[in-house]
């Protein structure tokens, strides 16, 4: 169940990418993608929920403002007790934006 909620969640996500990234591999999740400029646009206007998919020691150092952590970072699916912060980006309105960088 966790493994097709995570995949739904990935493909409605949209990514952050830097300009110039290269391509994805064919085996790959395909989900939208989106520039820095049109992220800033939506952190803008607050209509935005703000992903950070490394380990808990990395998003303990630094992250960006107002993220939420959901480590994902080598894994296909979250750890069983982030349950509740998938729920909530499911149900979430907004746009979602996942980084790991």
């Amino acid at each position: 169940m966790r493994t097709r909620i995570a995949s739904a969640c990935l493909l409605l996500a949209l990514t952050m990418v830097p300009a110039g990234t290269v391509a994805q591999s064919p085996d790959a999740i395909d989900a939208p993608r989106i520039d820095q400029s049109e992220f800033k646009k939506l952190v803008a206007v607050k209509n935005v929920v703000i992903v950070d998919t490394r380990h808990e020691e990395s998003f303990a150092e630094s992250h960006m403002p107002g993220a939420l952590l959901l480590p994902l970072e080598g894994q296909m699916t979250w750890p069983e007790s982030y349950e509740k912060t998938v729920a909530a980006l499911i149900a979430s309105k907004k746009p979602v934006v996942t980084y790991c960088a």
